[in-house]
């Protein structure tokens, strides 16, 4: 029996699962906060409660994400596209492709099957179409993330939002408020938004078969269900939680050492 603890600190939320024998037996979420080297062991205790193990049942731990340093008793370190790739190869070989759209950035990976990685483009120099975009934009309009999937469905119409830029977007929400527009169109519209650029980076990698979408944002089918019908290729919705895949991965990793 292999059982393994992986962590993905990210900018928004951080992650634990707790992996036997390649299953996924207990899984945590929890908003990353200024606070992560405090936090992380109470996070991580609580995920061992949850899955019935001691830490000294550990085969193997591992940390990724964006804030990995915080934690240095992990045994092993990796990067998020090592991750995505592992945890796809795992429990998804048959995707060809992966975006993860996460809270800062949207990578895509074009993968062989194998767990290779044939090719990656992070988009990391602008947060466009991140978990972090929606949330400042939702949040311009007076509603949470997790309130999309709700609200958007209230909509009669998609307000435009013509500019892809983080800041000009924002001016933009705000002037759509103060000219009376209904929040649930303005958000449709954001949703839109965000689901052109989701296709925008898919259509990167050309003509694709099987693929899926990870991260925050895929969870919001507000976003997903714009996005993959005008995505060529098979949707294939992953599994789990979305925003556990870089976690999973890199449990999965490390009892492969």
């Amino acid at each position: 029996m292999s059982l393994g603890l992986g962590v993905d600190i990210g900018s928004l939320f951080t992650k634990a699962v707790v992996m036997r024998d390649g299953e996924l037996v207990a899984s945590l979420i929890a908003e990353t906060t200024g606070n992560v080297s405090e936090e992380i062991a109470g996070l991580i205790g609580k995920t061992l409660e949850d899955a019935g193990v001691a830490a000294s049942d550990l085969d193997a731990s591992a940390i990724t994400g964006r804030g990995a340093d915080a934690w240095q008793e992990a045994e092993y370190k990796y990067d998020d596209v090592s991750c995505i790739a592992a945890a796809l190869k795992h429990i998804m070989p048959e995707v060809g492709m992966s975006l993860e759209i996460g809270g800062q950035s949207i990578t895509a990976l074009l993968l062989d099957g194998e767990g290779g990685i044939i090719d990656f483009m992070r988009n990391d120099k602008c947060a466009s179409g991140s978990g972090k975009f929606l949330e400042v934009m939702s949040a311009a309009v007076g509603v949470s993330i997790e309130q999309l999937d709700e609200v958007v469905t209230r909509s009669t119409k998609k307000v435009p939002i013509s500019s892809q830029c983080g800041v000009f977007v924002e001016s933009e929400v705000i002037t759509h408020v103060n000219e009376g527009e209904a929040v649930p169109d303005i958000v449709a519209g954001l949703c839109e938004s965000v689901a052109k650029i989701i296709i925008s980076q898919a259509l990167k990698f050309g003509m694709l078969e099987d693929y899926t979408l990870t991260g925050g944002v895929a969870a919001l089918k507000a976003v997903t269900g714009r996005a993959t019908p005008r995505i060529n290729g098979n949707y294939r919705e992953f599994p789990y939680d979305p925003r556990l895949v870089c976690a999973m991965g890199a449990a999965l990793m490390a009892v492969a050492e």
